[in-house]
């Protein structure tokens, strides 16, 4: 009996992910020329708009704070001022209201479809113009940090295609992994952002479909959910899966017959570089299809829940009576309609070539900088993760500095020598010889149970014999004593000077060295990084994190010499994006990883280098 009971579930399971599917593809089969339009259409949009959205915030908060630059030292300063907070509240409006069109001008073409009619761009447009209409009422603001912060953070449900996004810099990443504490409540924190958009997931169609506000919308969700998480969560992780799997699989297949017509047309200069430009345009033309299709794929998935649920529910004819609107267009309007948009078409490409003419001239391959040292491979800020830096001809290598209690400079990124040891002992309250009697990686495999940790003037001694510049950030502590005098007396000790770039995130600390030693090279490393960072009067170069490098800000740099360095970069696919801004260096924690992605991206300049910049803000791709 319990055997066949459990047969029957199965059975009903299959037959309800079966009628979804089925229901879903219907739904993208009814207006397929419209919607790929409309998306596509939105997608171009989304990029010029929040690019201008972006730029217009930036210049406005610089006016307001008087700064000719957005950097930490002067961030909250910048951010915290009234008349700041308004501009930053208007822009996440208005960037939520450029992806509630795109989701409404969807959902519009998606319900036409769930009753069998067709729309029109017409049709589309008006639902998003309504929608965004409705949302200006304060009542319904909640509604911007759900599509804003939630379902970004959520990383599920991309419902937009806009290049607007909510990063966590990698660092912040890197310290949540790190730390045991922050590593659980990131997970107790994703989960619970999991429930809630679970809960209100459905809020968005009936907020886009009906006259009701956010708040109710979203209450009207939690009934429709009941009792149906398991199989909600089922049908979408379905096909979530199933349509990333079909990308996996075009993407590879378009790219390969391109080649091979390339090829065939004596195009390309042999099978390796072909294998190379392959791999390249399989990443680039993956995350296109996924910006593009993606959000489309999850709006069908959605209605076709949606309608299911709401016809058990006999809510149906609750429905805004606007839902099923369709807008005709005389020939007249259809005339000058078709004239505004080629018009702004071709004014938008003379700009955009115009603008990025730059993006012409070819790049050089960026340096790679081993980001405390290889410590992928060997304890992170030891001998042998250096050690093996060195051995890979990398040119630089990156390490973080604090003082112990009798004044010696030490290489660790923490206060603490917790995390890599397990003894949680501050460095600055413990002498060196005190520290010298943990092991640093006894926890990693390989033979590491004796390495402890170093001073800067082993490593640097040891850089300076194997002929290998050093990026030297200043930790330390608020209550360390001569902490700046102490680091620059060890680099001139080592006979390093010249080949030495100390950086810091605290401006005063790069004020103090700058006040100290003229000379020295060095490297202001910053999370956020808008405005004229040339102008910043106690750095020479800049060290910034991936998130915030653009190919304006590295041009502009290079103009008045400065050098971009970046950092943490450990995926293969932010390489290419990061070449084609023409960054100097990159830091990363896989050197060897780095390296070899190198070896296979496009150096060339002209439309491949426009393409993939454009491309890589088109795909909303993580950087």
């Amino acid at each position: 009996m319990q055997a066949t009971s459990l047969q029957a579930g199965r059975s009903a399971t299959f037959g309800f992910l079966a009628r979804f599917l089925k229901d879903t593809l219907l739904l993208l089969r009814q207006n397929l020329k419209e919607v790929a339009a409309f998306i596509i259409i939105c997608s171009i949009a989304s990029l010029v708009l929040t690019s201008v959205l972006t730029s217009v915030t930036i210049s406005i908060l610089m006016m307001i704070s008087g700064t000719p630059y957005i950097v930490p030292a002067n961030l909250a300063q910048t951010m915290l001022k009234p008349p700041a907070l308004w501009v930053l509240a208007i822009e996440q409006v208005l960037a939520a209201l450029i992806a509630l069109f795109q989701i409404a001008g969807l959902l519009h073409a998606f319900s036409m479809s769930q009753i069998g009619l067709g729309t029109n761009m017409s049709s589309m447009f008006s639902a998003g113009l309504r929608v965004c209409r409705k949302t200006l009422h304060p009542k319904n603001w909640p509604i911007v940090p759900f599509i804003l912060v939630l379902l970004p953070l959520s990383n599920v449900m991309p419902l937009a295609s806009t290049p607007y996004k909510l990063i966590v810099p990698g660092f912040v990443s890197q310290t949540i992994e790190y730390t045991p504490l922050y590593r659980n409540l990131n997970s107790f924190v994703y989960l619970a952002i999991l429930l809630i958009v679970l809960m209100f997931i459905f809020a968005i169609n009936i907020y886009t479909l009906r006259d009701d506000g956010f708040v109710q919308s979203c209450r009207m969700s939690v009934r429709l959910m009941k009792h149906r998480y398991l199989r909600t969560v089922l049908a979408l992780s379905v096909l979530i899966v199933l349509l990333h799997i079909t990308i996996n699989t075009v993407a590879p297949a378009i790219s390969v017959n391109v080649s091979e017509l390339m090829a065939f047309l004596g195009t390309d200069n042999g099978i390796i570089t072909r294998s190379s430009n392959v791999g390249i345009a399989t990443v680039a033309l993956r995350q296109l299809l996924e910006g593009l299709l993606v959000p489309v794929f999850n709006n069908a998935g959605l209605t076709a829940l949606f309608y299911r649920y709401i016809d058990e529910s006999e809510l149906l004819s609750s429905l805004s009576p606007s839902t099923f609107e369709t807008h005709g267009l005389s020939h007249r309007t259809r005339t000058v309609a078709i004239c505004l948009v080629t018009a702004t078409a071709i004014g938008a490409s003379v700009y955009l070539v115009h603008d990025n003419a730059y993006l012409a001239a070819p790049v050089d391959r960026p340096i790679v900088c081993a980001h405390r040292g290889d410590n992928v491979n060997a304890p992170e800020n030891t001998m042998p993760a250096f050690g093996l830096a060195f051995s890979e001809n990398l040119e630089w290598i990156e390490l973080d500095v604090h003082q112990t209690s009798d004044g010696i400079i030490v290489c660790s990124h923490d206060a603490s020598i917790g995390r890599v040891t397990g003894h949680n002992l501050l460095i600055r309250e413990h002498t060196y010889a005190e520290l010298s009697q943990y092991p640093m990686g006894d926890w990693m495999p390989g033979d590491y149970k004796d390495v402890t940790i170093p001073t800067l003037e082993e490593v640097l001694t040891k850089a300076h014999e194997s002929g290998v510049n050093v990026q030297v950030e200043l930790k330390g502590s608020a209550g360390d004593v001569d902490f700046e005098e102490h680091v620059l007396e060890v680099i001139d000790s080592c006979g390093i000077h010249d080949n030495v770039m100390v950086i810091c995130q605290d401006a005063n600390r790069m004020m103090r060295v700058a006040e100290l030693d003229p000379t020295i090279t060095k490297g202001y490393c910053m999370f956020v990084a808008q405005g004229k960072l040339e102008e910043i009067p106690y750095t020479d170069n800049v060290s910034i994190e991936e998130s915030n490098v653009t190919p304006q800000l590295v041009k502009r740099l290079h103009e008045h010499g400065v050098k971009v360095f970046c950092w943490t970069v450990d995926r293969q696919d932010t390489v290419q994006y990061l070449v084609s801004c023409d960054v100097d260096v990159i830091g990363t924690d896989n050197p060897l990883l780095i390296n070899d992605a190198l070896e296979r991206v496009d150096y060339s300049g002209g439309p491949v280098r426009f393409c993939y910049v454009i491309m890589h803000q088109v795909a909303n791709m993580p950087r």
